[in-house]
């Protein structure tokens, strides 16, 4: 079956909500640590981030049969996104599951320091790569990723960065030729009260930045 993979529109935006709480919140690693943990994934300020996003020109869809089997969120950042993002994350003390992420990801983008890593003042970030649940494992996910490096390449961006929060990810970036800049054990992120916050299931033990040159 042919796959067609084209820049997200923003009418794209409702289906790619619809299609990210089914293929990517119950799927994410991270949001399978033991518990009930619940997230809106639809609030104004995601939609908002999402449309941003998307108006850059620089995300994508996979489509078959008609149907969305598999999207891509990136967007351009520079190095005050970075620190716009942690301190965002850092205003308040993360309570709720998602927060600790949202901070945990923050806090490890602004140490891998990619940017004076490679000499450049901005950069391609991959911030969600899904897959529908029924065609993993063919392919489309680095189908996704190659064709972002097409679209870095075209928008005449020095880097393309993304951080692998799953094994599985990661060896599409390997495979890819991506570099690991730093990585992350995630039971050596703990709260406060010296807890492990983020338990996702094995083989998922690290969340690691990764980068290539376009």
């Amino acid at each position: 079956m042919q796959t067609i993979v084209r820049e997200m529109k923003l009418d794209d935006i409702d289906e790619v909500t619809i299609f990210l709480r089914d293929h990517f919140y119950g799927n994410e690693p991270l949001m399978q640590t033991p518990g009930d943990h619940q997230i809106d994934y639809d609030d104004a300020k995601r939609r908002k981030y999402r449309l941003s996003l998307i108006a850059q020109g620089t995300s994508l869809v996979a489509i078959e049969a008609g149907r969305f089997v598999g999207v891509a969120f990136a967007g351009v950042i520079h190095p005050s996104d970075l620190e716009e993002s942690w301190s965002e994350a850092n205003e308040h003390k993360p309570k709720l599951l998602i927060e600790h992420i949202d901070y945990f990801l923050s806090d490890l983008a602004r140490s891998a320091r990619f940017f004076e890593r490679y000499g450049v003042v901005d950069a391609l970030y991959l911030s969600v790569l899904a897959v529908d649940a029924t065609v993993r494992r063919q392919g489309l996910g680095r189908c996704l990723v190659t064709a972002l490096l097409d679209v870095g390449r075209a928008k005449r961006l020095p880097l393309l960065v993304t951080s692998c929060t799953s094994l599985y990810s990661k060896r599409v970036m390997d495979a890819l030729g991506m570099e690991c800049v730093r990585s992350e054990r995630y039971k050596d992120y703990e709260d406060e009260d010296g807890n492990v916050v983020i338990q996702p299931p094995a083989p998922h033990t690290e969340c690691t930045v990764m980068a290539i040159k376009l």
